[in-house]
Formats: structure tokens, C-alpha cells, sequence
């Protein structure tokens, strides 16, 4: 019988190609991360809203805020594999609604993957 192993890496990688996932890793660095991070296309989308603003600078926040999220966790619960918290998404009327984010960490490879929480359990846990 053959064995068919499967390289993260490479599904990971294949899912940023896709779009299914954008690879955040240079700026999660600056954020407090020492892992490669990626942010599934909802969380991207969600954090920008429809500002004029520069991306980078939402997106360097909401970073921060799970950078922070990661260290409490860690620190109080010692839970790091997967964390959930509320993030205010700005609406297209100017308010914000706060989503469920939960941060997925490999126990395996140096990932963490950003998602929605209505996301969980779908195919992005990369």
C-alpha cells in the first residue's frame, strides 16, 4: 500500500497562490511574531473595510492585536494552539461590529493561520 505524506509547506504555499490565504509574514514580524502568518481572505478583506487608508497600517494593528492575544494566551492560560478573541471590522456605513478571529497555531510547523471564526473548521487550517 502506498503512503501519501503531505508537506504543509507546499499546501500552504498552494493556498496563497490560490488566494485562499494572504501571506502576511513580513509584517506579522514587525507585529511581534516569529512565525510565518497568514490571514485568510475574509480577515484581509474585513480589516481594511472600505478605507482609503493605507492597508498596511489596518492591517499592522489588527497584527498587533493578535500578536498580543497570542501572548496572553500563552502567558495566562497556556493555550497557544488555537485563540479566540473579538476584533472591531469596520462596517460600510462607518461603524464597527466585532467578529470572532481565532488564531490557529501548528504544533508541527512554524505557521499561524488568522481566520474568522465561521471559518473554523474549513479547509484553511494551513
Amino acid at each position: 500500500m502506498n503512503k501519501v505524506i503531505l508537506d504543509p509547506t507546499h499546501i500552504r504555499q498552494q493556498a496563497i497562490e490560490d488566494e485562499l490565504l494572504v501571506d502576511h509574514s513580513a509584517l506579522a514580524e514587525k507585529a511581534g511574531f516569529l512565525t510565518g502568518v497568514a490571514v485568510t481572505k475574509a480577515v484581509y478583506l474585513g480589516v481594511i473595510g472600505l478605507s482609503s487608508k493605507n492597508v498596511d497600517d489596518h492591517q499592522l494593528l489588527f497584527l498587533q492585536v493578535c500578536s498580543a492575544q497570542t501572548k496572553i494566551a500563552l502567558t495566562d492560560y497556556k493555550q497557544w494552539q488555537r485563540i479566540r478573541f473579538y476584533y472591531p471590522m469596520p462596517t460600510s456605513d462607518g461603524f464597527f461590529i466585532p467578529k470572532e478571529v481565532v488564531i490557529k497555531c501548528d504544533v508541527n510547523h512554524p505557521f499561524v493561520t488568522i481566520m474568522l471564526a465561521s471559518e473554523e473548521g474549513s479547509q484553511l487550517f494551513l
